[in-house]
């Protein structure tokens, strides 16, 4: 995939395909760009094979960061970074059924993608934080709107990057700063330094 090329159609990216209307696509995405920019963000643009590289040396750096990618380079990123082995040293579980309901029905976010969570209990009250936890704390963070919209963009994947998010516990509201909640959604995930 080629990152310096503006797609004109979901799934396309080819400055061939910029047809009608392909000016202002480009005026609309340069006008995105600087608006991300004007607030202190920067872009990269280059090809997917440097986005993957520069994602990795970010996750074994320790440097945090927040990416917003592809599908098909967040789904590289996580099947490199959360291998079998990986999953079973940082207790990844898949996210029950009954705990997806709960996420639907007491949070009000419907179809969250949530994948695989790890489940850690509170030192202090014994409570367990895992993947409604973590939705109700982003929930909290964040609001209900920008919760959803984070996990159901349609062109844009978020990975977080060795996060500073530090699990809460909901019921007595213990930080709990040496215990890391790690996470796999369809279109939202996090990896750590190794």
């Amino acid at each position: 995939m080629d990152g310096n090329t503006f797609p004109s159609t979901p799934g396309r990216n080819s400055h061939s395909a910029l047809t009608v209307g392909g000016c202002i696509a480009m005026e609309n995405l340069l006008t995105s760009i600087d608006g991300v920019v004007g607030s202190g963000n920067p872009v990269i643009s280059t090809d997917g094979h440097t986005v993957i590289s520069i994602v990795k040396a970010t996750i074994h750096s320790g440097l945090s960061a927040t990416f917003y990618l592809p599908q098909s380079q967040y789904d590289a990123i996580i099947e490199w970074y959360w291998t079998p082995e990986q999953k079973k040293r940082y207790g990844l579980e898949e996210v029950s059924d009954q705990e997806k309901e709960r996420i639907e029905s007491e949070l009000g976010v419907s179809d969250a993608g949530v994948l695989y969570s790890n489940r850690i209990p509170c030192p202090e009250c014994g409570h367990v934080y895992g993947a409604f936890e973590f939705m109700q704390q982003g929930i909290r963070h964040h609001g209900r709107e920008t919760a959803e919209v984070a996990l159901k963009m349609q062109n844009a994947c978020v990975l977080r990057v060795n996060p500073h998010q530090v699990p809460a516990c909901p019921e007595c509201g213990f930080l709990m700063r040496s215990s890391g909640h790690y996470y796999i959604c369809r279109q939202y995930g996090c990896c750590r330094q190794v």
